[in-house]
C-alpha cells in the first residue's frame, strides 16, 4: 500500500509540474460603439429662463458712506442649452438709481461669492465661469461658457448677504429704484 500511495503522490507531482501544452493565441480585437445625438430643431436655441431681483429694504440716510448688504435675492440665473457647441455669456447692465426728484449719486451694486451648478447632478459639461462683478450702466459678462462647454442647464445663486449696494455719502432721502437688464449672448468676449 505504502508503494502504491508514494507513486499516486509522485504521480500527482508531475503533472502539476508540467505545463500545459495547450494555450491559447494572444491576440487583440477591435470594435466601435456608435451613438448620434441629434439637435432637437423644436428646442435648440441656448435660453435664458430665470433671473433674480433684489431688494435693499429700508434704511435711514446717513451722513456717512454705507455698504448695505440685500434683504433678499429672489430667485437666480438660469440658463438652458440643449446641446449647442456654441459659447454663451450671460451679461448684466443696470439703469442709474432714480427717485422721485433726483438720481442716486456714486452707488455700486455687487455680487459676490455666486455659486454655478447643473441642474442634473451627472452632467459632464464643464461648468459655465463666474466671479464676483458690479453691475453698471455698461454691459458686462457676469456667467460665461466658452464653445463646448456649458451643455444642459445651469444656475448661478447668490445668497442675499453676498449682494451690496455701495451709497456714498451726500445722496438726499427718497425712494430709489434702477431696472437690471439681464441678457444672453452667444458669442463671449472678455468685457
Amino acid at each position: 500500500m505504502k508503494k502504491y500511495v508514494g507513486t499516486l503522490v509522485f504521480s500527482l507531482s508531475l503533472l502539476t509540474a508540467l505545463p500545459l501544452a495547450a494555450h491559447a493565441d494572444d491576440s487583440t480585437k477591435d470594435t466601435e460603439a456608435n451613438i448620434e445625438l441629434t439637435q432637437d430643431e423644436d428646442n435648440k436655441d441656448v435660453t435664458l429662463d430665470a433671473v433674480p431681483g433684489v431688494n435693499f429694504g429700508s434704511h435711514v440716510n446717513s451722513k456717512e458712506t454705507k455698504t448695505y448688504t440685500a434683504e433678499s435675492v429672489s430667485g437666480n440665473v438660469q440658463v438652458t442649452n440643449p446641446g449647442s457647441s456654441d459659447g454663451w455669456a450671460v451679461q448684466a447692465k443696470r439703469t442709474a438709481f432714480t427717485g422721485s426728484n433726483t438720481s442716486m449719486k456714486g452707488e455700486k451694486i455687487t455680487f459676490a461669492n455666486g455659486t454655478v451648478a447643473a441642474t442634473d447632478t451627472g452632467n459632464a459639461s464643464k461648468t459655465p465661469t463666474t466671479q464676483d462683478f458690479e453691475i453698471t450702466t455698461e454691459n458686462s459678462n457676469i456667467l460665461v461658457a466658452t464653445k463646448g462647454e456649458g451643455v444642459g442647464e445651469f444656475t448661478m445663486t447668490h445668497d442675499k448677504g453676498d449682494v451690496s449696494l455701495y451709497v456714498p455719502a451726500g445722496n438726499v432721502a427718497d425712494n430709489y429704484t434702477s431696472t437690471i437688464t439681464w441678457s444672453l449672448t452667444n458669442t463671449p468676449d472678455t468685457k
